[in-house]
């Protein structure tokens, strides 16, 4: 596999027939989060945690689209497109979630432990200096990947989505909105929390791990 780094599976001692697929975000590694995800194999679930390689870092869109196509391979490949799997993504890795939920209709959890508009995660300095592309060209390459989804697009499914108050990395209010424009015909409950990107996904991965598992409950 070129873009996944490394698959670690968990399995439970009394297993409750879910399966959760953990991915985490840009730069994330498994055993950031083992003690959350010991905690989710102690209630039951068999997990299969996916951590990447550092995509941007080649400064070509294209990588994020074979991510998208490697990760859809690899799931096809387990038999994890079914109804009952539950995926949990973190950044990066809920955006490819949410990526998966457009694909195949049979997926219908996601949660997502705060993204948003991908595009506007590189810097303009960046941008000029590696990239060579403008925001807009970019914007126009990940159009097909990025968050944003037709409303309607996901209809009957349920997500949770984690939202920092305040982020140098995204920009909140813009993700609110398109939440907001997808709350009529989707199940998507959104929650704010305290604190910037980076804040917010080690709290609810290493400082609160258990949360998690609460709104992993309610998307069952």
């Amino acid at each position: 596999m070129k873009f996944i780094r490394s698959v670690k599976r968990l399995v439970p001692k009394r297993p409750n027939g879910r399966t959760i697929l953990y991915m985490h975000g840009y730069g994330g590694y498994t055993w950031q989060a083992m003690r959350q995800l010991k905690i989710l194999q102690r209630e039951g679930y068999r997990i299969i945690a996916l951590d990447f390689t550092y995509i941007l870092r080649t400064h070509h869109p294209q990588t994020l689209i074979d991510l998208m196509d490697e990760v859809d391979t690899f799931m096809q490949q387990e038999k994890l497109i079914t109804p009952d799997l539950i995926i949990v993504g973190i950044s990066i890795g809920g955006l490819i979630g949410y990526n998966m939920l457009r694909r195949h209709e049979e997926l219908t959890r996601l949660l997502v432990i705060t993204g948003g508009n991908i595009a506007l995660l590189p810097s303009k300095r960046s941008l000029e200096k590696h990239w060579k592309i403008s925001r807009e060209q970019l914007a126009e390459k990940w159009q097909e990947v990025n968050m944003y989804t037709p409303v309607g697009k996901l209809k009957n499914r349920h997500m949770i989505m984690m939202l920092s108050l305040r982020d140098k990395i995204i920009d909140p209010d813009e993700v609110t909105a398109e939440i907001d424009l997808q709350k009529p015909l989707n199940n998507i409950k959104l929650i704010r929390t305290k604190g910037g990107h980076y804040r917010t996904i080690i709290t609810e991965t290493v400082l609160r791990p258990k949360r998690v598992l609460q709104l992993i409950h309610e998307l069952e």
